[in-house]
């Protein structure tokens, strides 16, 4: 059996002037697959879209050279118009062939993704035991997968089937670590604020969450049961990457690294114990209220160096509205333990929230320049599929499944997929360039970022002025 899994790009044009911030990013979630395919025997290839800078074209006749049984793809909604386009040229030129998505938006849509045609089958969840029981299955009988758990496929009849649902895998270190030697690692960035070192690679401490913010995601497609892995077992990883790769950055993709404080004291200290806090250092997001002053010193002495903090608004009501459990005194406490500590600050915003005004956006924007966190990003508000703010809004206020518009930097008012009733959309998007004016623009920040930090190319730094140039 042969298998070809495929990251794909997004249609760039719909960022217009802020394409040239997007960087590619370790694609974590099918290198995963990739590894648990390795470790079953399976012949694997991969193919990085957007790292590599195919055009579609490019990536079918890579495809067909390399002649695989199936074809897995990992789905997220601004790339699903391109999936479905990849997948039948593939089809077209191989007609053999059996296709697979995964993802967040693959999970969401499975039955009208396998009904259309657009792949033959969906893996719902954690797909690294599910996918090497479909190659087994499709090697023994590729007419019968009902056995297969976490698998919606089509039958032979042309019905849509959706097999039982997997139970989730709590034991995550018993899966092989990620076969990032079948990825263009070394062209891999995180984002202009997150890198601080190269080459960079992602790890994964934990998956899942307790918290059910109404914008995430995660909580209808497995996200919501927290796991975590032995600390002790992270190091190991984190040593073989920094052996194997030259790693000189990681960033963990936890929704909240770490989570369990308990588990940060023998992970610090076991990566002083062999030297990797100077080796390499790390990164994460995280909660503020999760900072306090003991936690912060023990992720700089591990090595930690810089955060990424979900903040979203500086208006306590509009953290209310989705269910955030965060207060901006919270946020407040958990900057200043940061700084305290010497670990550089990231804050995330989301700008055109349920129930906001453009006062209250000039008043998320004064907070985070209050704040003085070292970067800040301010994103418009994207109800993505998976999400509460999605299912509360479909077919109500959404009433297109344009997804390559869902963005969270679009320039098009006319295509932008959800305002606040009221917030004109033209006025969000200038007020998003002036948000970033606002904070990047003032004297101090320039200063710091052109002296002290330095982490921004000059090349981003361009795109960034190019961005908030409306």
């Amino acid at each position: 059996m042969r298998v070809l899994l495929i990251n794909p790009s997004m249609n760039l044009d719909k960022l217009g002037r802020f394409a040239g911030l997007l960087e590619p990013m370790p694609c974590i979630g099918l290198a995963y697959i990739a590894g648990a395919l390795e470790a079953h025997g399976v012949h694997v290839r991969a193919i990085d879209m957007f790292a590599e800078k195919l055009s579609a074209d490019e990536v079918v006749e890579r495809a067909v050279r390399h002649r695989p049984d199936l074809v897995g793809f990992t789905v997220l909604t601004p790339s699903a118009h391109i999936c479905a386009q990849i997948s039948d040229q593939i089809r077209q030129r191989l007609p053999g062939v059996r296709i697979i998505w995964g993802g967040v938006h693959a999970d969401v849509f499975a039955r009208d993704i396998v009904r259309d045609g657009d792949a033959d089958m969906v893996a719902h969840q954690d797909g690294e035991i599910t996918i090497v029981e479909l190659v087994d299955a499709l090697a023994a009988d590729p007419q019968d997968l009902a056995h297969v758990d976490g698998l919606t496929w089509r039958s032979a009849d042309g019905q849509v089937v959706r097999n039982r649902d997997r139970v989730l895998n709590r034991d995550l270190d018993d899966l092989p670590y990620p076969a990032w030697h079948l990825f263009p690692f070394h062209r891999y960035g995180l984002l202009p604020f997150a890198d601080f070192a190269k080459p960079v690679l992602t790890m994964a401490g934990s998956r899942g969450c307790p918290y059910r913010c109404d914008y995430c995601s995660l909580i209808n497609t497995g996200g919501k049961v927290f796991r975590r892995r032995d600390p002790i077992k992270v190091v190991d990883e984190y040593e073989f990457l920094v052996d194997r790769y030259g790693v000189k950055q990681i960033g963990f993709i936890d929704p909240i690294f770490p989570l369990v404080k308990k588990d940060l004291d023998p992970f610090c200290k076991e990566l002083v114990r062999r030297g990797l806090d100077k080796r390499c250092q790390w990164l994460s997001e995280t909660r503020a209220d999760r900072l306090d002053a003991e936690t912060c010193q023990m992720m700089y002495d591990g090595g930690c160096r810089r955060v990424l903090l979900g903040i979203e608004s500086g208006v306590d009501m509009l953290l209310g509205n989705v269910n955030k459990n965060l207060t901006t005194a919270k946020v407040r406490e958990g900057v200043k333990h940061a700084k305290a500590a010497g670990i550089q600050t990231v804050g995330l915003f989301m700008i055109g929230m349920p129930g906001e005004t453009p006062e209250m956006t000039r008043e998320t924007v004064e907070f985070a320049v209050d704040l003085d966190v070292d970067f800040a990003k301010f994103a418009i508000t994207v109800p993505f599929p998976g999400s509460k703010l999605f299912d509360d809004r479909w077919q109500k206020d959404l009433f297109r499944d344009d997804w390559e518009n869902y963005t969270t930097f679009n320039p098009d008012p006319d295509r932008l997929v959800y305002h606040p009733p009221g917030y004109d959309p033209a006025e969000l998007i200038r007020m998003q360039s002036w948000a970033l004016r606002r904070f990047y623009m003032r004297p101090k920040q320039i200063r710091r970022q052109m002296m002290e930090l330095r982490t921004i190319s000059p090349k981003m730094l361009l795109y960034g002025l190019y961005g908030m140039a409306i």
